[in-house]
């Protein structure tokens, strides 16, 4: 009599507890060590330049300089400046969580439905529900991890400019790696393209769309959106370095706003009249010669302790649709696909 494994599932039987994880790691496992490969190869690059950044700093001397005020420290600082950004391609780093989410996500059911293999692949022990959360939620886990890892390392690359320059929380990278929006843009991302896929049912127009769509997104964020999430502030006089300057206007000496082609107008009256020093700045700020006019300049920022409001805020509406998504992908492969 032959011995039956009473361990093995029974043809057409339920799938073991772990046998969808398995399953999900057999099936993205191949993907999975070429982006893992790309993305250290890239990790690697970033270790090497933030080493380099540290020993440039102690090289010029920055250590040793209390403040930036002084000409030798600001001279020193703008030099730091202008030789770190050459270090690593920062916009790859901003569209990151779209590239990553859109080309795991696009293929995940549109490559099913694409090459009809759903049929085979939806019909086992484990039920098309469970098959479908466990690639979803083991998938997203590994993109959250990365996106998060990714921010971290930045943080630490980017420590020492950080540390001279000072910018304000939302300029350059910082917003985006340094809180919890990252691995949150990274997921949104994932799950629009499973769900486009699932729409479109091609795999290639899935990854190119959500990609796109994404980065958009991330750059009308970066650059013009996300300023408007709260009221800014307003102030005649001196912002901190960590806050956010998102408009100045200038206000003549009447007490008149001036629009915006009397303000170049102005500035550009202000470089003819005052000399360059030595390094060809000029030797007097704008700020000083406007206040020497009786000119006035308003600023609009948003200050440095709403770093975390702002996160929260895109993390909040990030997430409900991400929620929605996913609801919305199970819910149609549940339903309509057959």
């Amino acid at each position: 009599m032959t011995a039956v494994d009473s361990a093995a599932p029974a043809p057409g039987g339920p799938l073991p507890r772990l046998g969808a994880a398995w399953v999900t790691w057999r099936r993205h496992r191949t993907a999975f060590y070429a982006l893992l490969g790309m993305l250290a190869g890239f990790a690697v690059l970033m270790v090497a330049g933030g080493l380099r950044a540290r020993s440039t700093y102690h090289r010029l001397g920055l250590n040793q300089c209390t403040s930036f005020t002084g000409d030798r420290c600001e001279h020193l600082r703008m030099e730091f400046f202008d030789w770190y950004p050459q270090q690593v391609p920062f916009l790859f780093l901003l569209l990151l969580p779209a590239a990553l989410g859109a080309i795991a996500g696009g293929p995940l059911i549109a490559r099913e439905l694409e090459t009809g293999t759903y049929r085979f692949a939806w019909t086992q022990g484990a039920g098309r529900t469970r098959l479908l959360l466990t690639q979803l939620l083991l998938v997203a886990a590994v993109l959250a991890a990365v996106a998060e890892a990714y921010g971290a390392l930045y943080t630490w690359y980017n420590a020492p400019l950080d540390h001279v320059m000072r910018f304000g929380f939302g300029d350059y990278l910082g917003f985006e790696l340094k809180g919890v929006v990252f691995p949150v843009q990274t997921l949104l991302a994932f799950t629009a393209g499973v769900f486009a896929g699932l729409l479109t049912r091609r795999s290639i127009a899935t990854v190119a769309g959500v990609f796109l769509g994404m980065s958009g997104l991330v750059l009308a964020l970066v650059f013009e959106l996300r300023k408007y999430y709260m009221t800014p502030l307003v102030t005649a006089g001196g912002t901190n370095p960590r806050d956010w300057v998102v408009g100045r206007a200038y206000v003549d000496p009447n007490g008149h706003l001036l629009n915006t082609g009397d303000s170049h107008v102005l500035f550009t009256k202000y470089l003819a009249q005052i000399p360059s020093s030595s390094d060809g700045t000029p030797s007097v700020s704008y700020r000083d010669w406007l206040q020497a006019r009786h000119y006035t300049i308003v600023t609009s920022y948003h200050p440095a302790g709403r770093f975390w409001t702002f996160q929260f805020i895109e993390t909040g509406w990030m997430t409900l649709l991400i929620l929605l998504l996913g609801i919305a992908t199970v819910w149609l492969v549940r339903r309509r696909i057959g």
